[in-house]
């Protein structure tokens, strides 16, 4: 996934699509509404953590 040639911003779309399965429908069940939604956070989180070590890289470079 982490191809040099890839933007953040794409990074980053690449990663919540990928933790994306279903879409909510009115007879979307508790359970699998529950599952999407913790798929969904994962990331989320997993998205944060790349913006986040881009910054670091980005401060890291400028305080040189």
């Amino acid at each position: 996934m982490q191809s040099l040639d890839l933007t953040l911003l794409e990074r980053v779309d690449e990663v919540l699509l990928a933790h994306k399965c279903d879409e909510f429908r009115s007879t979307t069940g508790l359970q699998a509404a529950v599952n999407e939604l913790a798929l969904r956070n994962r990331g989320l989180e997993q998205a944060l953590h790349e913006i986040a070590a881009e910054v670091q890289k980005l401060t890291e470079s400028l305080d040189r």
